[in-house]
């Protein structure tokens, strides 16, 4: 892929691919640092086969054909991991993320009215209603350094709930962003045990995730409460009208499942891709000119944010050049449910089959200068290939809301390029850490400029 000379950029720190790795170290690493197991030979080999004790195996498939195979082609070969139910399942349930089979498949019949294009208009006016909120809370906050992590998450939860719900979360708000983002640190990040057990065997982190399974649950009920409370028009206006007339207006069950799931999914991904972009911006002031330029002349209020969206084709292309950098699904991983053969390789039933999308990512076979940040390579030449471009995976599983998310992000950054310059407080590279989440290493500090007119 041809990258733009004009818009090449700085390359960003990142962990260095293993040399040689055993079953051991990439399965611990899923609860440390998975980025630093991914083995080098990754670049080069279509599978790289890991023997697992008894007989298993892992095999790792970082080429566009096997990712076609598992995520479009033969998909029902391939189910859910028993240690993404056990990480996840926590806070998705029996919701879309974790479902299979005909549950998945009429689960997401039901989900997708809600996120069509011709409802991405009404999410909008919810995403530039945050966004302005989100400048007038930096605004206030001038002259102090700015922790813009906890403001990107602070505004997605807000667009996730206001957009999809009808709902101001207020002082819920607080409390979810410190639940999810403490349960996605700790007990959230899958262990070895997660991996190796038998489905429905306990594992030594089983007792703290039951209880915030309830903790969670409880919050969850809450949302559903105060939503219940506006009452519904005489037709569907928002996704919990939709999901009530699918599930049915209980208090728990399939119905909070997909509400918890869609809060965390629906502010996680659009919160990461806006802090990492702000991380990148931070070393490049001239295109964050640029940017400033671009939406100068834009109305980015409720009104006019769909039809400026089009417009934004810097705005879209950083934000895809995020996502290529820091792709919220970094990794997708699957069991085979029966015996195949991918990429030349054998693949025994109940292997486990994973896709590095970070490797992929930055293979050099398939990026120009991958390790640059460079974001005219999605403004010149044409758009890559879809298996080898996965942030949010592909097929038909790939995320339901991946359009509203990069919609989302786009018209944030566009409006906080608007009114602020920014850099980095301090000299301390800002490293990836994929757990669960793709997170940094630390909480960096930013300073703010007011942008003049």
């Amino acid at each position: 892929m041809t990258a733009s000379g004009t818009l090449a950029r700085h390359a960003p720190p990142v962990p260095a691919l293993a040399e040689r790795v055993g079953w051991l170290k990439l399965l611990g690493a899923f609860r440390r640092n998975t980025l630093e197991a991914f083995p080098r030979a990754c670049l080069d080999e279509p599978a790289v086969t890991i023997p697992l004790p008894g007989g298993g195996r892992i095999v790792l498939l970082a080429t566009p054909a096997g990712a076609r195979h598992v995520l479009l082609s033969a998909t029902e070969d391939f189910t859910r991991l028993p240690a993404g139910r056990r990480a996840i399942g926590p806070i998705a349930g029996n919701g879309l993320v974790l479902a299979d089979g005909e549950a998945w498949r009429h689960q997401r019949r039901v989900l997708a009215p809600a996120f069509t294009p011709r409802t991405l208009p009404l999410m909008l006016r919810f995403v530039a209603r945050s966004a302005e909120e989100s400048c007038r809370r930096l605004e206030g906050g001038l002259g102090a350094p700015a922790d813009l992590r906890s403001e990107m998450q602070r505004t997605a939860l807000d667009i996730a709930t206001t957009s999809m719900f009808s709902l101001e979360t207020g002082p819920l708000g607080a409390e979810i962003r410190s639940l999810v983002s403490g349960y996605l640190d700790r007990l959230g990040r899958p262990t070895v045990a997660d991996f190796l057990l038998p489905p429905g065997w306990p594992t030594p982190s089983s007792p703290r995730r039951a209880l915030f399974r309830r903790r969670w649950l409880a919050v969850v009920r809450a949302v559903l409460a105060a939503r219940r409370e506006q009452g519904s028009g005489s037709a569907a206006r928002d996704l919990f009208d939709l999901l009530i007339e699918a599930h049915g207006d209980s208090p728990g069950g399939l119905l909070a499942d997909e509400v918890g799931t869609l809060i965390v999914a629906g502010h996680e991904t659009t919160a990461s891709t806006l802090f990492w972009a702000c991380t990148l911006l931070a070393r490049e002031p001239g295109l964050q000119d640029a940017l400033a330029a671009e939406a100068a002349g834009l109305d980015l209020s409720e009104e006019g944010a769909s039809a400026s969206l089009p417009r934004l084709r810097l705005a879209r292309a950083v934000t895809q050049e995020t996502l290529r950098l820091y792709p919220p699904v970094y990794v997708i991983a699957r069991r085979a449910a029966r015996a195949s053969t991918v990429e030349g390789t054998a693949i025994p039933a109940g292997s486990i089959v994973m896709i590095p999308t970070w490797v992929l990512h930055r293979n050099p076979r398939w990026w120009d200068r991958p390790e640059t940040f460079d974001p005219g390579r999605f403004l010149d030449g044409p758009e890559p290939d879809r298996f080898v471009y996965l942030p949010f995976g592909a097929g038909p599983r790939i995320c339901i809301g991946a359009q509203l998310a990069q919609a989302e992000a786009i018209l944030v950054l566009a409006r906080l390029m608007r009114g602020f310059r920014l850099s980095l407080a301090g000299d301390r590279p800002v490293l990836p850490v994929a757990t669960t989440v793709m997170r940094p290493d630390h909480v960096p500090r930013f300073h703010l400029a007011r942008r003049a007119g």
